[in-house]
C-alpha cells in the first residue's frame, strides 16, 4: 500500500478519537471544578471557592452548548 494513503487513513482515524477526548474533557471539567471548590471551602478560602464555582458553572454551560443541549 502507498505510504501516503496509509498516513491519510491513519490521520482520519484520529479525528473521531480527538473529538471523543475533547467531549470527555468538557464533561469532566465541571466535576473537577466542583471538587476544587469543595477543597477551597474546607480550607476557608472563600475567594478561591467562588472562583472555582464560577469557572465550573461556565464550563458546565459550555459543555451543554457543545453537546447541543443549549
Amino acid at each position: 500500500m502507498n505510504k501516503f494513503i496509509l498516513q491519510v487513513f491513519l490521520f482520519l482515524a484520529f479525528i473521531p478519537l480527538a473529538i471523543l477526548i475533547g467531549y470527555g474533557i468538557l464533561v469532566i471539567a465541571p466535576i473537577f471544578c466542583c471538587f476544587l471548590a469543595i477543597n477551597s471551602y474546607k480550607f476557608n478560602n472563600n475567594r478561591e471557592m467562588y472562583i472555582w464555582i464560577a469557572l465550573g458553572a461556565f464550563s458546565f454551560l459550555l459543555a451543554l452548548y457543545m453537546l447541543g443541549i443549549l
